[in-house]
């Protein structure tokens, strides 16, 4: 058969839309988890494949970008928010850099559950832009002391609250937001 009798001949398939539940966030985080492991095991198997360890790392980072925005982003809004932000244009920011987040998963430092559920922040754009300006935007000073960055950049001090609206503490430590979430340690 020739490419145009192929084309000629293909249908565009109609997918079932999948609605928001329980059920589908659950098994986003089973399909993501399972994901990470195999994309880590591949990445140690490609040990002197540059191309391909680049490769992967893309994938291993947009996996945790999709579990970010489907069930965090889209879900809860973020781990935490600045305080006051009616009205105001927002940002939705990994309080540790998704690379470091991604590189302390492939080295082993934290599991595809830690990785999937490192602290984020909905931030201001005025906060997100000083971020940068201070040289912050992709790097960190202190990964378990994660509000560390902001501070250097802003006060932070009762300007922040959960995403249920319980003040924070800015010396939070990232064990103790392992805990709030529930996330396994």
């Amino acid at each position: 058969m020739s490419l145009k009798e192929s084309i000629e001949l293909f249908v565009e398939p109609v997918y079932t839309p999948s609605k928001r539940s329980n059920e589908t966030y659950r098994t986003t985080t089973k399909f993501v988890y399972k994901e990470l492991d195999r994309l880590k095991l591949l990445y140690y198997e490609s040990a002197n494949d540059i191309q391909t360890r680049r490769l992967i790392r893309d994938s291993i980072d947009h996996h945790l970008r999709r579990y970010h925005g489907y069930c965090i982003k889209e879900k809860i809004g973020a781990h935490y928010r600045e305080k006051n932000l009616e009205g105001k244009k927002t940002v939705f920011e990994h309080m540790v850099p998704n690379s470091t987040i991604r590189d302390m998963y492939i080295k082993g430092a934290i599991t595809s559950q830690q990785a999937c559920n490192m602290p984020t922040c909905l931030l201001s754009d005025d906060l997100d832009k000083k971020l940068k300006e201070k040289g912050w935007n992709s790097k960190t000073p202190d990964i378990f002391n994660f509000w560390k960055r902001y501070e250097y950049c802003f006060e932070v001090e009762n300007a922040f609250e959960t995403y249920i609206g319980n003040d924070v503490d800015k010396d939070m430590t990232l064990e103790e937001h392992f805990n709030i979430f529930s996330v396994d340690i």
